[in-house]
């Protein structure tokens, strides 16, 4: 893996920045807005934060690949660095702010479980893409492709169910 190999992926580095930084925004706002909604549940707290976190992710990913003449070895620590601490603060964050009772729109096991799986793949994904840029092999960037998809999914997923679902439930559990 050279440096031209990394400039040939310029064009989605830069998109996948502008992403994190609108969904970013965009979350940050929705959450502000439904913020009594979220905080009627404490389960509600770690997933508005994995959100943001994963949001986040993507810009930095992006931002830290638009870096000129990076060496391939700096980039993949770099990748590995942001998505295990990221993993690391959104696990201590979880276990901190777990789900409880209250926390109902898609609180079963299933739901837990895919968005176990999808959070996984957006922090751990940055992780193997930056290992294989440090040991040289082709393809790296490949593994940035599902992390995104997994973390824009996961947050737009979420800020449905903080914008609309749990208003949604709170509004029809009031009318009756």
């Amino acid at each position: 893996m050279t440096a031209a190999d990394i400039l040939a992926w310029h064009d989605f580095l830069g998109i996948v920045a502008q992403i994190g930084a609108t969904l970013t925004g965009l979350i940050f706002v929705g959450l502000t807005i439904s913020l009594s909604h979220v905080l009627k549940a404490r389960g509600y707290l770690a997933r508005a934060f994995t959100a943001l976190v994963l949001q986040f992710e993507i810009l930095i990913l992006g931002l830290l690949g638009l870096v000129p003449n990076q060496a391939p070895a700096v980039l993949g620590g770099e990748f590995i660095f942001v998505g295990l601490a990221l993993l690391l603060g959104i696990s201590v964050f979880a276990r901190n702010f777990p789900e409880d009772e209250q926390s109902t729109v898609l609180g079963s096991r299933g739901p837990r479980t895919i968005r176990a799986l999808l959070t996984a793949t957006a922090t751990l994904f940055p992780a193997i893409a930056g290992l294989s840029l440090i040991l040289g092999w082709p393809g790296a960037f490949y593994w940035l492709i599902p992390a995104v998809v997994a973390a824009i999914y996961l947050s737009v997923a979420y800020a449905w169910i903080f914008g609309i679902e749990i208003p949604r439930r709170e509004w029809e559990t009031t009318k009756k």
